[in-house]
């Protein structure tokens, strides 16, 4: 009976003293740190490029010093959709990606003959390569600009388990230029092309409203354009 009576009184006090379980009430989240040290040069503008961005010349940033890295935890941490929302790729390459070329030999491609110059040399000789001379990153944004214009921090924690997003961006080196080996009179264009992509996403700013989706422009190739006569 006594040792009834003991293991009764064992079990009250660990429910007595049991830490409650953590509920997805963004109320719980951390206090943001951001706004105590942003508010002097408008970090909370959405239409204000960070500085990540080079004075608003890049409409996407691979890096960024200012990234809230803690905010994005404990946004993933209290979100208990987010295993349903989230899916990635995390290792994409030629190999996977474009049909009849290894990964190895798009890496190792060279364009620095070529200066965009039809009537160059360097437009008709040159080294394995696309003929619209692009630069292929297989990258994981930190932030961008979505289509409506504003700015947004795309979820990226590398921890374990890890919730990353994967992209393959390609950007044309000279846009507007002439395409590698064709003649003058084709009167060829490098065009960049896009593509729409979702990805999640989450506001620094406003930490109540938790991971949302988004969507954002971003370059997805560079192609050879024939026009159909000439000018």
């Amino acid at each position: 009976m006594k040792a009834y009576m003991l293991c009764l009184f064992t079990a009250v006090l660990a429910g007595v003293f049991a830490e409650p379980e953590a509920t997805a009430d963004p109320q719980n989240y951390a206090k943001s740190t951001y706004n105590s040290y942003k508010s002097n040069d408008d970090y909370c503008h959405p239409r204000k490029a960070p500085k990540c961005s080079k004075n608003g010349t890049l409409s996407f940033c691979l890096k960024d010093s200012d990234y809230p890295e803690k905010e994005v935890k404990y946004a993933i941490e209290y979100d208990p959709l987010i295993l349903k929302k989230y899916a990635d790729v995390a290792e994409q390459s030629a190999d996977n990606l474009v049909d009849g070329l290894t990964s190895l030999s798009e890496k190792h491609f060279s364009y620095s003959d070529y200066h965009g110059n039809t009537f160059e040399k360097g437009n008709w000789i040159g080294d394995e390569g696309y003929i619209c001379p692009s630069d292929v990153l297989y990258a994981r944004p930190l932030r961008a600009i979505n289509v409506e214009g504003e700015w947004r921090v795309i979820v990226q924690d590398v921890a374990w388990p890890g919730y990353t997003q994967t992209q393959r961006i390609e950007k044309c080196l000279f846009p507007g230029a002439s395409c590698r080996t064709l003649a003058p009179c084709h009167g060829s264009k490098c065009l960049q092309k896009y593509v729409y992509q979702r990805m999640l996403s989450f506001d620094p700013c406003n930490v109540k409203k938790g991971i949302f989706i988004d969507i954002y422009k971003l370059p997805s190739s560079c192609s050879c354009h024939l026009p159909s006569k000439l000018n």
